[in-house]
């Protein structure tokens, strides 16, 4: 039996550990471009870029391009397609009593419209004119009250 236990350590051992590699993420339409540039940039730019943009990078990870957003940081931001499986979405959808809510709970969390929106983009559904319209909406009134907002002294 002891022969056995060791036997089957050693076969452990010496086999080496392969990890499942990710699929290659399917390059993105014309449609999917323009949505981000149209709906989903500017949201991320109201929302995310003063800690994941050129000036910081919390977590590896930029948003204030396309290319960074699909690149992710220390870990990838989403798949299109697998909403699921998305660190981004997990993290904005959190309740704001979580300690990973993104945005953070000091500063104004995203809309369900702007949530909807960035949700049907990682899924890869286009996202209609309406909640286009309604996420910008949202997105304008986020950058206005940010910038009626006092600074917070360092």
């Amino acid at each position: 039996m002891r022969a056995l236990l060791l036997f089957s350590s050693a076969a452990l051992i010496a086999a080496p550990f392969t990890p499942k590699k990710p699929e290659p993420a399917k390059p993105l339409t014309a449609a999917q471009k323009a949505d981000f540039s149209k709906v989903i940039q500017p949201m991320f730019d109201a929302h995310c870029i003063s800690c994941h943009g050129p000036k910081k990078e919390k977590g590896k990870l930029r948003l204030d391009t396309l290319e960074a957003t699909l690149k992710g940081g220390k870990n990838p931001t989403f798949v299109i397609g697998k909403p699921d499986s998305s660190m981004l979405l997990s993290r904005v959808f959190l309740e704001r009593t979580a300690g990973d809510v993104m945005p953070p709970k000091a500063e104004k969390p995203m809309s369900e419209k702007q949530k909807e929106a960035l949700y049907a983009f990682v899924e890869g559904q286009p996202i209609s004119d309406e909640l286009a319209k309604a996420a910008l909406a949202d997105t304008k009134a986020a950058l206005t009250a940010a910038k009626a907002a006092p600074k917070a002294k360092k």
